[in-house]
């Protein structure tokens, strides 16, 4: 039911990826939105996305609202041509790791429509947040061009539940496509595991 893979192994994912023809670098577009910072967009290269609820409030702390949510994000991806590789969904915020189609400049209103709906759900559905400014504050990307940074986001996605209390072992958290992706190649995560990090490289994740 879940995107667990996008039906690749990960090396192989980013092998797909990698190998920009001149075409697709000349159609690389900077984008400067206000309040956020410079966004390079590359057609069908790697984006390590994370997104946050309103002042860090904890709104998706329910398993409806995380699959609502993962529902969206699903929906959008599917409209707008971007396919989820990994996820993981926790109370505040969530991290994915997307590939991108080739009208890369779609990603704001993917992530506009995404945060809308299930904003909308959420109010409609939890009668405590009906008070609230706001459901969503913002999305962050980055767009991966180098192997190591690539596998090091893949770990940081797999063991962000860990990072932040929520379990012990990163193969016991629901939301999330580890614990799928476990099942099928334990064997490689765990060579992931100790050659990239996930510890050692700075994201925006203060929640």
């Amino acid at each position: 039911m879940y995107p667990a893979t996008g039906g690749m192994h990960a090396l192989t994912r980013l092998m797909h990826s990698k190998k920009y023809s001149k075409e697709k670098m000349d159609k690389e577009i900077y984008k400067v939105y206000v309040h956020n910072p410079p966004h390079l967009f590359i057609p069908s290269a790697k984006y390590f996305i994370t997104g946050a609820t309103y002042l860090k409030k904890h709104f998706l702390t329910s398993e409806e609202s995380k699959e609502k949510l993962l529902s969206s994000i699903m929906k959008g991806c599917e409209k707008y041509g971007w396919v989820i590789e990994d996820w993981v969904i926790l109370d505040n915020h969530y991290h994915l790791m997307l590939n991108a189609p080739d009208r890369v400049d779609t990603l704001g209103a993917m992530f506009k429509e995404i945060h809308k709906f299930t904003a909308l759900w959420l109010l409609e559905n939890f009668p405590e947040l009906k008070d609230e400014m706001r459901i969503f504050y913002n999305y962050w990307d980055s767009c991966i061009t180098f192997e190591k940074s690539y596998f090091t986001r893949l770990n940081y996605i797999y063991y962000n539940p860990v990072k932040h209390g929520y379990v012990e072992e990163a193969g016991d958290y629901l939301w999330g496509s580890y614990r799928l992706r476990l099942q099928i190649e334990p064997d490689h995560l765990n060579q992931m595991k100790e050659k990239y990090p996930w510890d050692k490289i700075k994201v925006k994740d203060d929640f």
